[in-house]
């Protein structure tokens, strides 16, 4: 077992194979990197500044908040801003209000998430379907 410190001073033993050459680069290469306690610490704290990034994106919009659990709420909201911006994207600036009026009616974050396939127009029309706007 070999005993790596990695980029941020955590520290974890490997059981590395090889010649010594060969374990040294990997000890070597594991060092360079970020533990992977830390380095999925970093990518939650990134999605989490994504959501809240959203969240405040789809406020400005004048969207109003979404209901379901925490978490359902927080990916929700970078589904509902993409698909906001996609929606905009396929019509004329005098039909933008229609489309946020529209996709504002659909706020429970299950139905952003079931719903996170479509794309551009099929937003605008699902939200039609679904309450009768």
């Amino acid at each position: 077992m070999e005993e790596v410190r990695h980029r941020y001073g955590c520290e974890r033993k490997y059981r590395l194979y090889g010649p010594a050459h060969s374990v040294r680069r990997q000890i070597e290469h594991r060092a360079a990197m970020p533990c992977p306690k830390c380095r999925k610490a970093a990518e939650e704290a990134l999605f989490v500044a994504r959501c809240e990034e959203a969240a405040l994106a789809n406020a400005e919009m004048g969207l109003p908040e979404l209901t379901g659990t925490a978490a359902q709420v927080a990916y929700a909201e970078t589904i509902r801003r993409d698909g906001v911006r996609d929606a905009l994207r396929m019509v004329n600036a005098d039909k933008e209000q229609d489309v946020i009026d529209t996709l504002s009616k659909a706020t429970a974050a299950k139905w952003w998430l079931d719903n996170r396939e479509l794309r551009f127009g099929a937003w605008t029309a699902k939200a039609k379907a679904d309450f009768g706007a």
